[in-house]
């Protein structure tokens, strides 16, 4: 199947669900609180004795919430509730599950005090009772029409953010917007401009830090970059706004191999934003450039300075404080965007762990360091560096992959000539593809064992590059052929990685593609789904499944876990995502089936 082919129609699908969920004639003014909300659907309440989210809370004080995308700042995606174990997870059992909005259904259950804060595709915002599933209000959008959008990725909501008396989110137009968290009342909204027609949308979420609400930015089929912005939380004065494509004579415009400052496109940075409240520092990742060859983008040999970089900034201000370039010269939109998480570790790196291709030359060795880690590229390579200075400390190869020749003990990466796509017409077999190694679906942490533990795809393309001459809305601009990784007879992948040494302890595979993000447990648990629909929780220590259930669509969306009055529940997001039906064909016997979107929440029994 061609990527280009199934792309359009994915999208198309998107704006076609999004053309019956939408409303027209938008007003859109800044702080108007009547100019972009439906009327209050009958019936709606407001949340009784709603007690502000602190830092605290955000930090993930209190188990029994999920008061953020990945449970706390630092993006671990664990709860340390043990009520559900992998003794009694047998017993597990549906208490309450209801219908979303149609389209990609990517989202993540926010809970709070009893609470569950959800996120619908078209930017339809809920209260929802986390005990009954009953609604408590609901906000919805007006947007202009579907037909509008040029970038269908804003239609999506991974996730939503809390803080303070109200709920944050970017609307597919583009718009920082907050909400009455007690009553779902539109409290203001600030244009970022350039949405709608011009292609800017969000697609992962924003966090706040320190009343700071911090969003990145999709530009995938514009021809000019993205950008990160910082924005006061009581007023919506945009504070900062952070930028990657150098411009004429600014640091790293030699390094985009002369082409003009017009013809560098859709750099951004779409992924998951993590933070560390103790050094004060906001972690975020940008993309590539498109098209995917730099023969047709005419940058050939330059390693394309502010793209697959990961960022260090500082959140009142936006101030680099460090970067690191984890992919130059991509030629296979690699997207060096996706979240890397904070954790105190010992650091003692094995050269000799399977996959390792670099450690760095003055690693502290036997200390015990704050590192940043994790897999932030579709090429699967995990890094870890030092969390407050940026020093490298090594890198490993988890998936096949052949982008990258290699690594240096300063963490500067060679890429491999032979992959470069310099011949349109001529056929590569690149590893892994557009949707990785890795994609957007979150990795977690077991900190008792101090696990990392990532979904993968064992996957590769047959990759073209086209012809034609190429324009933002070709993205690519490429034909590819999706195939199994050599040697693999199963797409989907679970591996743990041990964060000190960098050895893989345990890797789960099944036939389907995993593409949906993880969540570990205190309770020796890893829950994740599959494009079969299957919704698993595996061993904590040895990867072995233990438990599954079958879900009405694809698991696509994030699973959380929060307790109301000492009963542990286990939320996950269920229907489909742009990227999970590219996967089907390689495995047709799988059955696999998008749509039905709904979220799902399980629990043990009550005793009688």
């Amino acid at each position: 199947m061609r990527f280009e082919y199934l792309r359009q129609n994915v999208v198309g699908l998107a704006l076609s669900t999004a053309l019956i969920a939408s409303l027209s004639g938008p007003a859109f003014a800044q702080h108007d609180a009547n100019a972009a909300a439906e009327p209050s659907k009958a019936g709606q309440s407001a949340i009784e004795n709603f007690q502000p989210v602190t830092a605290d809370d955000l930090a993930g004080k209190n188990p029994a919430n999920w008061p953020i995308l990945r449970g706390n700042y630092q993006g671990w995606g664990y709860s340390p509730l043990d009520q559900i174990n992998k003794d009694n997870v047998g017993d597990l059992q549906l208490v309450w599950s209801r219908t979303m909005e149609p389209g990609s259904n990517e989202g993540a259950a926010i809970a709070y005090n009893g609470v569950i804060f959800l996120g619908n595709t078209n930017d339809v915002i809920q209260a929802i009772d986390g005990k009954t599933g009953s609604l408590i209000w609901e906000y919805r959008r007006k947007l202009p029409s579907a037909s509008k959008f040029i970038n269908s990725l804003g239609a999506a909501k991974r996730s939503i953010a809390l803080f303070g008396d109200k709920v944050y989110f970017v609307s597919w137009d583009n718009f920082v917007v907050a909400l009455d968290a007690k009553t779902g009342k539109l409290a203001w909204e600030t244009n970022r401009g350039q949405g709608v027609e011009e292609g800017v949308a969000n697609s992962s979420g924003p966090i706040v830090v320190d009343g700071v609400v911090i969003a990145g930015s999709t530009c995938q089929f514009s021809g000019f970059g993205c950008y990160v912005t910082g924005t006061d939380a009581e007023s919506g004065e945009e504070l900062w706004r952070n930028t990657f494509i150098p411009r004429p004579g600014e640091e790293g415009d030699d390094t985009w191999g002369g082409a003009p400052y017009e013809n560098r496109w859709m750099t951004g940075a779409w992924g998951q934003i993590t933070y560390d409240p103790e050094l004060d520092l906001v972690y975020y990742g940008s993309t590539g450039a498109g098209p995917a060859s730099e023969v047709q983008r005419g940058t050939e040999g330059g390693t394309l300075a502010g793209t697959n970089t990961r960022f260090a900034v500082k959140p009142k201000t936006g101030e680099v404080v460090w970067k690191h370039q984890t992919l130059p010269r991509d030629n296979w939109d690699s997207e060096c965007t996706f979240e890397m998480m904070v954790v105190s570790t010992s650091v003692n790196p094995d050269a000799k762990a399977d996959g390792m291709m670099s450690v760095g030359a003055n690693v502290p060795r036997g200390e015990t360091r704050k590192v940043l880690t994790g897999v932030p590229c579709k090429t699967g390579v995990a890094w870890q560096f030092d969390a407050k200075t940026g020093d490298y400390f090594w890198s490993k190869a988890t998936v096949e992959q052949n982008s990258i020749a290699s690594i240096d003990d300063t963490g500067l990466v060679t890429v491999n000539e032979d992959m470069i796509l310099k011949e349109p017409g001529k056929t590569y077999n690149y590893c892994p593809t557009f949707l990785g190694g890795r994609d957007w679906p979150s990795a977690g942490y077991l900190p008792k064992s101090n696990l990392y533990v990532i979904p993968l795809s064992n996957a590769c393309y047959d990759v073209m590059a086209r012809t034609t001459e190429a324009t933002p809305a070709d993205v690519y601009n490429t034909d590819a052929t999706l195939v199994l990784a050599p040697g693999k007879t199963n797409m989907g992948r679970v591996d743990a990685i041990d964060l000190a040494t960098g050895e893989t302890k345990w890797s789960y595979e099944t036939r389907a593609a995993l593409y949906d993000p993880v969540l570990t447990t205190g309770g020796d648990l890893v829950f994740v789904g599959g494009i079969d629909r299957d919704f698993r929780a595996l061993d904590a220590e040895s990867g072995k499944e233990v438990w599954s259930t079958r879900l009405p669509g694809a698991v696509s969306g994030y699973t959380t876990s929060y307790s109301i009055d000492g009963r542990q529940y286990v939320a996950v997001v269920s229907g489909g995502s742009l990227g999970g039906p590219t996967f089907g064909p390689t495995t047709p016997d799988v059955d696999s089936a998008s749509g039905a979107n709904g979220i799902y929440v399980f629990a043990l029994p009550e005793k009688k």
